[in-house]
């Protein structure tokens, strides 16, 4: 079982990754379109739930505005382009992760491996988008690695609560038997 799931999130890592570059290998036109679509779909959900005007919404917006781009505020759009940075390497952090844990069975491994394989991947997806017309930027790859610890953190967090529940089953199933 273990193998099997290692093999599973190996594959599903691998198609992450070529997801990622296949964004980001997007001339600057069609990158904008796929910003505008998204930025679109979130007006529409936006006036069915009604979710920008939460507090919770405007703290965690100029949060992040702060921490990525620093004294000036971002357009819509701008967010929105880091946010997807920043939500492809989360899942990307805790695929890596989750291969990590199920490969070698050690925590520490799997946390390296869910840092450092999408740092590079980072790296090389912002090298490769000079050959498409579009910049690399040191901060995009800040907002991924933040992206892939964030999503290392939170899977860490699930996969070690997950390990004590069964640890905690396992202790009364034992315990309960004569």
């Amino acid at each position: 079982m273990r193998k099997w799931l290692s093999v599973t999130f190996f594959v599903l890592f691998t198609l992450w990754i070529g997801l990622i570059f296949y964004f980001s290998t997007r001339f600057p036109a069609e990158s904008a379109k796929q910003a505008n679509f998204a930025y679109n779909l979130l007006k529409k959900l936006d006036k069915t739930f009604d979710f920008s005007d939460t507090r919770f919404f405007v703290l965690l917006r100029s949060t992040l505005n702060k921490l990525w781009f620093g004294d000036r505020r971002a357009t819509t759009i701008e967010f929105i382009r880091k946010s997807a940075h920043f939500g492809l390497y989360l899942f990307l952090g805790a695929l890596c992760f989750l291969f990590g844990l199920f490969y070698t069975q050690k925590i520490f491994a799997a946390i390296l491996l869910g840092l450092s394989l999408p740092a590079l991947i980072a790296s090389l997806d912002e090298y490769s988008q000079q050959y498409f017309h579009r910049g690399a930027s040191l901060n995009d790859v800040i907002i991924d690695i933040s992206g892939a610890t964030f999503g290392v953190i939170l899977t860490a967090l699930i996969s070690l609560i997950v390990m004590l529940i069964v640890k905690i089953v396992k202790r009364i199933s034992y315990g309960s038997t004569p």
